[in-house]
């Protein structure tokens, strides 16, 4: 017989690109990267008091932030087993959806749909240049292979919102998403340049690998758009959906409300990392009984930016949020702080880094644990399900039985 409250908050809070530790089949890639030891080494006095006492400083070596003898919680660490190292992939995995239906797939071997369909919609379409993947539209979008995650599983949709609106780029991602099997198609906007600026940012990451390189393009400001138009999973086999059907409130916060699909969750897909920790509390304070899921984008976009000075004053400033959060939880609640891949801000690259992935876990009933490293992330949503006492999810196992939460 399963044992649950009838009422219970679980919170997800995904720090995005927050590796620590590269996993075994990185390949091709630094096999010492590691985004907290990195982070730990080059950005001066680090202060995580709250990440510190729950364990953090129990995941890897490091230097400030020290391990706790007795952490306020358990820890340990996934190893994401989705392809290359991606967002929406990621929180697939996380949220236990299966992942069976993505194909890694270069845009020179999507080009002729691709072109097809959009011209079919009433667009000029050309290629960038005679040999090059990439193509141009309307003569100011550029679609080309995203080059911040491994090659084959994104393509971009680029544009200047000085030349088209938003939404008139996301109805362009929207028709490649119809012709291609990729993971996302991720439209990503911002002001202040042009197509010749977008054309000098557009590089060949790896062989056959072709597009804009966005942090040096300089899309990461106060502009920046981003819509992330993934490949259809089964949301009933995963665990937001799950927890709306069995009568629990969802929220999906920061970049979740882009990735993670849930029909009649509360979405808000604010960047912000002080307004997604606020929002993260605000609707455990309102709540009775449900799920939370927070992504902090911050962290990514300083790991694209090489910026181990920026991520170290982000993953500070979502510390001090920490405080208040764990106040918030009742004694039933439990809160998980993990993340979906990893992005070193040392490598000299603005890829994604395949690494393992924190696992802390909070509340007033978890046992101080080491839960070692699960062999998916998927264990989290597995876990989270039983502790709302719904139905087994598409992937991962429980460790509920581990934190002794009941």
């Amino acid at each position: 017989m399963m044992r649950f409250p009838p009422q219970r908050r679980v919170v997800i809070l995904v720090l995005d690109g927050f590796g620590v530790g590269a996993l075994p089949d990185s390949e091709g890639q630094q096999p010492n990267f590691n985004t907290l030891r990195s982070i730990d080494e080059t950005a001066g006095d680090l202060q995580l008091p709250i990440l510190e006492s729950l364990g953090l400083g129990n995941l890897t070596p490091l230097s400030k932030i020290a391990p706790a003898p007795v952490a306020k919680g358990a820890y340990g660490r996934c190893s994401p087993i989705h392809p290359g190292a991606d967002t929406y992939l990621g929180h697939q995995e996380l949220m236990g959806g299966g992942l069976d239906r993505i194909e890694s797939r270069l845009l020179s071997e999507l080009k002729v749909p691709v072109t097809e369909a959009l011209v079919s919609a009433g667009y000029e379409v050309d290629a960038l240049e005679m040999d090059s993947p990439a193509l141009v539209v309307d003569g100011c979008v550029l679609v080309a292979d995203n080059i911040e995650a491994a090659s084959g599983l994104n393509i971009n949709v680029t544009g200047s919102l000085d030349d088209k609106s938003f939404d008139e780029l996301t109805s362009i991602g929207q028709i490649v998403r119809t012709v291609t099997p990729v993971g996302r198609i991720i439209v990503v906007a911002s002001r202040g340049f042009g197509i010749d600026e977008i054309r000098a940012h557009v590089k060949e990451k790896s062989p056959g690998q072709v597009g804009v390189d966005s942090p040096e393009l300089g899309v990461y400001n106060e502009h920046y758009q981003v819509r992330h138009l993934g490949i259809e999973f089964d949301v009933n086999e995963q665990l937001p959906t799950r927890a709306l059907n069995a009568g629990h409130e969802v929220v999906l916060l920061g970049k979740a409300a882009d990735v993670v699909r849930c029909d009649g969750a509360v979405s808000d897909n604010v960047v912000d990392t002080s307004a997604v920790m606020a929002g993260a509390c605000s609707a455990l304070a309102s709540m009775k009984s449900g799920l939370i899921v927070a992504n902090i984008q911050e962290t990514d976009l300083a790991g694209h930016e090489q910026d181990a000075h920026r991520y170290a004053e982000v993953l500070e400033r979502v510390d001090r949020h920490l405080a208040l959060l764990l106040d918030l939880l009742g004694d039933e609640d439990v809160l998980f702080i993990t993340a979906d891949h990893g992005n070193d801000p040392s490598v000299g690259s603005s890829r994604h880094t395949r690494e393992f992935v924190p696992l802390l876990v909070a509340g007033s009933r978890v046992q101080s644990v080491d839960l070692g490293t699960r062999r998916t992330s998927a264990d989290i949503g597995a876990t989270a399900a039983t502790l709302l006492g719904v139905a087994p999810l598409g992937s991962g196992t429980s460790f509920e039985e581990e934190i002794q939460c009941f």
